[in-house]
């Protein structure tokens, strides 16, 4: 028997890690509207994704344990700080793009 696994909204299924998220997000001046963050339960643990850039089609995974998810560590800060880095970098350089001659 074959067990279909359910990815989530971080913000359900996680609320800590997503409002961790949210308040890096918002000091590097982006929106949680400019990621879709997921979760996916396993046995020990969340494997969260966040898919970020106009077309949402640069994404970052990382395994966190549920006592990570319960009380974010300095492991979650750095992944959220490094994806909000990703992230401003390309909506910026899209920006340019977008508006190049």
């Amino acid at each position: 028997m074959k067990i279909l696994l359910e990815e989530k909204l971080l913000r359900y299924a996680a609320p800590t890690l997503y409002t961790k998220m949210v308040g890096i997000f918002s000091t590097y001046h982006l929106h949680p509207y400019d990621v879709h963050a997921t979760a996916l339960k396993e046995e020990n643990g969340y494997e969260v994704s966040l898919k970020y850039s106009t077309d949402f089609s640069q994404f970052v995974t990382q395994h966190f344990t549920f006592k990570q998810v319960a009380e974010p560590d300095e492991e979650v800060t750095q992944f959220f700080e490094r994806a909000a880095d990703q992230c401003k970098s390309l909506l910026i350089a899209d920006y340019y793009k977008m508006i190049k001659p």
